[in-house]
């Protein structure tokens, strides 16, 4: 009698924790990234990251702190552990700055110096540290450390937690950051008993001066030697995940391959620096094999209500055309602005995890910007829909769900009047005397239905403007302003366009629209056609 074969017991996945000596003593799944972690601590002093929320910045300062406390039997089977490192102890300073509330300068400052307190604690130093001026606690604190140990380190996590959360209150925001200049400047004055510094956070505020008593600060958010030192490449998810995303198949009775483009899909594309490879997101990846289940598990974390405030912001329709978003180009100092309120907005959605590098133009230094994967261009576009529409979450879901719901019955008259409802929601003054508005939006509605909507098509004999694909039939449409639905129909006709799609062997159906938008008036008529299979 044959026995059924066990399913593998898979390795815990450490979804929720970014410890280190807790991921490693509980036997979970650790990314070894131990490598990077030298190449940091040997080959430089000082160093600033930005990373997207959830990349796994926290998890890299607690793998950087155990190193530099010589904790080695933490690193068994590791790539450090047979390296040539020395294990030197040092005293560490790490300081979680998401720790900090901020309501006032003074809880900012008396805050700082309870962290500072903490970290003295630790170690054992009797030390009453001031607890009103933490420029001072950390110069006593780091004093100490050096006299006991030898080699001092600094570990800041979330620098710019603070900041963010004030930049509702400008003024508010813009002490907090003079009153944390003031605070690294003290490190510049200690370069002798400070071996090693790293600091991290989501934006860049190092280019506004915030550390500019450190001139010995290396920024390495764009250098390409770094640019995988957070996130998980795609040689790590088949070496570390293989037998998670086997689970997953035999779950779902899908092939390995067609799961792992999905995986792919869904997950993959972040790019920090030009011709660099791409990374998954840790947390989304790790929910996905977790759950087994694709689901946009980034946005349920919670966006950065302030990245929200600014898509809000009237002005930033005129700055930066909010639905043509992957056809940015800009320079690496564009994206490394961070100044309170006048940072643009594609420096926000870059740092923020929005947009991410999808090309490099070495002749004009100019960095092509994009949208990182389907996760993500399906939040921004939910984001966008609400905006346009002034409808909460909740209602742009069901809203899109009709949408796609008339699609699959071949309902064009009721989508037409979808769409013309959500136009109308549009407030005047949002609406563009251009087609690629109307173009853009219908394109946003259609991704926030989920469907696979592809535009500017370019054809042997022109260009589609848009494609959506189901799995029961296939649409083509032309859109017009201010013209007529008819001659937007009479150009598929004309053109063929239809010809390159006969292959799918589905029905197609052919929509021309044409948006009329004059002064008090606002209109969308239609015509269509439909072609059977080849």
């Amino acid at each position: 009698m044959m026995k059924t074969p066990k399913t593998p017991i898979l390795q815990r996945l450490p979804l929720g924790l970014s410890t280190f000596s807790k991921i490693r003593s509980e036997g979970c799944l650790y990314v070894d990234k131990t490598e990077h972690a030298y190449g940091l601590i040997t080959q430089g002093y000082r160093y600033f990251l930005s990373r997207p929320r959830r990349f796994g910045k926290s998890l890299l300062v607690s793998t950087l702190q155990e190193i530099l406390e010589a904790n080695k039997p933490l690193f068994k089977d590791l790539w450090i552990e047979n390296s040539d490192y020395r294990w030197n102890k040092h005293g560490v300073i790490t300081l979680d700055f998401s720790r900090i509330e901020a309501s006032s300068i003074n809880d900012l400052r008396i805050r700082l110096c309870e962290l500072l307190q903490q970290v003295a604690n630790s170690y054992q130093l009797e030390l009453m540290l001031n607890t009103e001026r933490p420029a001072s606690a950390l110069e006593v604190l780091v004093i100490a450390l050096h006299r006991k140990f030898g080699h001092v380190a600094i570990l800041i996590d979330e620098y710019d937690s603070p900041i963010l959360k004030n930049l509702n209150k400008l003024e508010q925001a813009e002490e907090i950051i003079d009153s944390l200049r003031s605070f690294f400047a003290v490190i510049k004055g200690l370069d002798k008993e400070i071996n090693f510094v790293f600091i991290t956070g989501v934006s860049s505020f190092a280019k506004a001066g915030l550390f500019s008593g450190m001139n010995n600060l290396k920024t390495i958010t764009l250098d390409k030697r770094w640019a995988t030192i957070c996130g998980y490449t795609d040689q790590e998810i088949d070496h570390y995940f293989s037998q998670h995303i086997q689970a997953w198949t035999d779950e779902k009775n899908i092939s390995y391959d067609e799961l792992r483009l999905q995986i792919k899909d869904w997950y993959n594309g972040y790019r920090f620096g030009a011709h660099v490879d791409s990374v998954y997101n840790p947390f989304s990846i790790m929910s996905a094999l977790d759950m087994q289940e694709f689901e946009n598990f980034w946005l349920a974390t919670g966006t950065p209500s302030f990245l929200i405030k600014e898509f809000e912001k009237i002005h930033r329709i005129s700055e930066m055309r909010l639905l043509e978003l992957e056809s940015i180009k800009v320079t690496s100092d564009a994206l490394g602005i961070f100044a309170v309120g006048k940072t643009p907005l594609s420096a926000l959605m870059f740092q923020t995890g929005y947009l991410t590098i999808t090309g490099f133009d070495a002749d004009n230094r100019n960095y092509q910007l994009g949208y990182p994967n389907y996760e993500v261009r399906t939040a921004v576009q939910k984001y966008l829909l609400g905006i346009y529409t002034n409808l909460d979450f909740e209602a742009v879901d069901q809203f899109a769900l009709k949408v796609r719901s008339a699609l699959v019955q071949k309902n064009i008259s009721e989508l037409v009047i979808l769409i013309k409802s959500m136009f109308a929601r549009v407030s005047y003054h949002e609406h563009m005397q251009e087609e690629a508005f109307y173009h853009g939006l219908l394109q946003v509605l259609f991704g926030t239905a989920g469907l696979k909507a592809s535009s500017e098509i370019s054809m042997s004999n022109g260009r589609m403007d848009m494609v959506i694909e189901l799995s029961n039939v296939i649409y083509l449409l032309e859109l017009k302003l201010n013209q007529s639905a008819e001659k937007a129909l009479e150009q598929i006709e004309k053109r063929q366009y239809y010809q390159a799609l006969k292959y799918h062997n589905k029905p197609i159906i052919l929509i021309g629209l044409n948006f009329h938008r004059v002064p008090g008036e606002f209109d969308i008529t239609y015509a269509t056609k439909e072609m059977g299979p080849a």
